[in-house]
């Protein structure tokens, strides 16, 4: 990796469909300039859904002192954090919304145009009464609404205020209207939903309703999900080229960075309906448009350039791929006819290439077509000519099949390796009770790279940072004491390798603000928003924290006498139990016992000769040497046992100091009482149980009683 400015991301959540393919994209476009990411999430780890308008409880300035800049995601902060980064003069791009903010450049999806071509497309399946749904509280949303509005008043519909249904957010949770009443009394034929998450959950509530899309209500929704095309039915959308938009955004941040003037203002890239089965196309409605270029390699460019982003979202480098991929086919095409042996490798590696620009399901159709549409039209000399040139269709064909295949059986198994890493995460962190959460060893059963966690100390600004973790051989990731800007390390941030990322979550769930964990590894955009094993990380990193810190109190409590605060006698047992069998043993035991509490507790009452005993308890406690325990054995009767007892003379010494304390007088309820003391001494001996060495001391304690009457 290269030592470029450092690229920072704030997020609702760091990984997921939506996400994580924008912050793939982000770290993509960063480590082709020479540059790093570090991935803020903003919302607590394990959270349900993100809060729109940004995480007021997110204001930590994390890793400012390491980020040079950074792009800023649709509800990852709110107005006032901006503010305060712009005047940290950290320079920020907007990506995905603009937030109300002219005064900032934002990279963002044409939803106009996307929701003009899909209200049009409705329009043009026969549909005059089309409902909006959508959380209009948030910029890109708004706009498609006010598309959605001027569409149909410039086709001669007035938009009916009965069939704006406002969402709550922009989740499938967030159209909450759709009951079944409600989905059943709407006047409507079709739904423009903001999302497709907003679009899934009317599908759910449709069905719920006995309602059958598109043939009581056709749909549709906006982002293009992977998971769009593989609904029942599948779900037509607007197609946005995040990959593209993450790579205006690091493109215009690493100018502002370098003191390149940025000017504020949206920059739009182009977006594309995709029709499909909600919205009323039926499969055979769904091939290719028919085609402008007659015949020759031109057709072919003109059915591939279907795998390349929206026009003016297109490069010169995609362009470049595009010419490539044809170039190569027509190659094959052309020694297929000729008896020569076709590189079917090459072409397949191209089209790829291409397919791989957006990676869609419908892009094998397209290459499939592509193909076969060029190839029909070659002229071929003979029969043998003709066989060989379907053969190498055929072959080229299922090459990209079979590769795809391949991807796919890889994408199942990353699948079950995050499942098996879920299971071992929480066999490590909830059930292995003898390791320490906080030394990250756990990691390894992740395929995290490298980490570090920072746990919050009392001021909430400042983080206790112990040993970061490596899987590879490099710079150890020092411990320290560092202010929540300088988390994390440098260290964990130059561990960050090829096709890696940064993660910073909060360690928070619910009430519990253990601090911030780091995590070196690549996004994951395969899974649900928020279930990245990141997230999970440092979810059940604070869970195991808590238990563990519940466990401790519960031992302490059940180890503890409640009056006084001294280990009690349980307590006391498990220590001698431990001296007992120790290879060394120099300790001593003393077994106190008070003369005349009875008289104190019958005179003044159970109250006051409660306070007694916590007198003489810390009286006891003050007279200890480093290293010794004192403890409440029941009743009246205290047990001190020495670590490391030396001569009998030492003992007597320091039975004396303890005599000549504890019958001091004391002042309980407003009256001067005192009381005595017996004291028995016993060495640890020949003693090999708790019970053996207490019984001899309970035994010296009484003739120290009946001897001193």
């Amino acid at each position: 990796m290269g030592n470029g400015p450092v690229v920072g991301v704030l997020s609702p959540f760091v990984g997921g469909a939506y996400y994580g393919t924008i912050l793939a994209g982000i770290s993509a476009a960063a480590a082709a300039a020479g540059s790093r990411t570090v991935a803020v999430q903003t919302l607590d780890a394990a959270a349900d859904m993100a809060v729109n308008g940004g995480t007021p409880t997110f204001t930590a300035p994390v890793a400012w002192e390491h980020i040079d800049g950074f792009v800023v995601l649709a509800d990852a902060i709110t107005d006032a954090y901006l503010d305060r980064l712009r005047a940290a003069g950290k320079p920020v791009v907007l990506l995905g919304h603009n937030a109300g903010r002219p005064d900032l450049p934002a990279v963002v999806a044409d939803n106009g145009a996307g929701t003009r071509a899909t209200v049009e497309h409705l329009i043009g399946h026969g549909h005059r009464r089309i409902a909006f749904t959508g959380y209009v509280a948030v910029s890109d949303v708004a706009e498609r609404h006010r598309a959605y509005t001027a569409t149909l008043r410039a086709h001669g519909i007035e938009p009916e205020p009965a069939l704006f249904l406002p969402a709550v957010d922009n989740l499938e949770s967030g159209v909450a209207w759709a009951t079944p009443d409600a989905l059943r009394d709407l006047d409507a034929t079709a739904i423009v939903a903001a999302t497709d998450r907003n679009a899934i959950g009317l599908l759910r509530a449709m069905a719920a309703a006995g309602l059958s899309c598109p043939g009581d209500v056709a749909l549709t929704g906006f982002d293009d999900m992977e998971v769009a095309t593989y609904l029942a039915p599948s779900l037509a959308s607007v197609r946005q080229p995040l990959e593209v938009m993450a790579a205006k955004a690091v493109e215009l941040l690493l100018q502002a960075v370098a003191g390149v003037p940025v000017p504020p203002g949206d920059r739009r890239v182009p977006t594309v309906f995709v029709a499909r089965g909600s919205c009323g196309c039926s499969e055979a409605a769904l091939r290719l448009p028919p085609a402008l270029a007659a015949a020759g390699p031109d057709l072919l460019t003109e059915r591939l350039a279907g795998l390349l982003p929206p026009g003016a979202a297109r490069t010169g480098e995609h362009l470049a791929l595009l010419a490539k991929a044809v170039d190569a086919v027509v190659d094959v095409a052309e020694a297929a006819v000729a008896g020569r042996t076709p590189d079917h490798s090459g072409a397949t590696a191209a089209l790829l290439t291409l397919y791989a620009l957006q990676a869609q399901p419908e892009g094998l159709r397209i290459v499939a077509r592509a193909v076969q549409e060029y190839t029909q039209q070659i002229p071929a000399g003979d029969v043998a000519a003709a066989r060989r040139l379907d053969g190498c269709v055929q072959e080229l064909i299922l090459a990209v099949v079979r590769v795809r295949q391949v991807a796919n059986f890889g994408d199942r198994w990353r699948l079950r390796s995050t499942i098996s890493a879920h299971y071992d995460l929480s066999m490590a962190l909830l059930y292995n009770r003898r390791s320490d959460p906080r030394d990250l060893s756990w990691l390894a059963v992740t395929p995290a790279n490298a980490g570090s966690l920072g746990l919050w100390t009392g001021d909430g600004c400042r983080l206790e940072v112990p040993a970061g973790w490596r899987r590879l051989p490099g710079p150890p990731i020092a411990a320290g004491d560092l202010a929540v800007s300088a988390f994390p390390p440098p260290e964990l941030i130059a561990a960050v390798g090829p096709g890696e990322t940064a993660f910073v979550v909060p360690a928070k769930v619910n009430l519990s603000d253990r601090g911030l964990l780091a995590v070196v590894g690549v996004v994951e955009s395969q899974v649900e928003d928020g279930r990245e094993l990141v997230n999970q990380c440092a979810a059940l990193l604070t869970v195991g924290l808590d238990l563990r810190e519940q466990e401790e109190r519960l031992r302490r409590a059940a180890l503890s006498d409640t009056l006084t605060g001294l280990p009690n006698r349980a307590a006391l047992v498990e220590t001698l139990e431990r001296a007992v069998r120790a290879p060394d043993r120099r300790f001593a035991v003393l077994f106190l016992d008070l003369d005349g509490f009875k008289q104190v507790n019958d005179r003044l009452g159970h109250a006051a000769g409660d306070d007694l005993l916590v007198y003489v308890a810390e009286r006891i406690r003050r007279s200890l040497r480093a290293g010794d325990m004192a403890a409440r054995f029941g009743g009246d009767e205290f047990v001190v046992f020495l670590a490391e007892a030396g001569p009998p003379e030492q003992v007597t010494r320091i039975a004396e100091r303890l005599k000549a304390s504890i019958v001091a007088p004391y002042t309980v309820g407003g009256t001067v009482v005192r009381v005595g003391v017996s004291i028995g001494c016993t060495p640890c001996g020949d003693c090999t149980s708790a019970d053996e060495i207490l019984s001899a001391a309970d035994a010296a304690m009484y003739r120290e009683k009946i001897g001193s009457r």
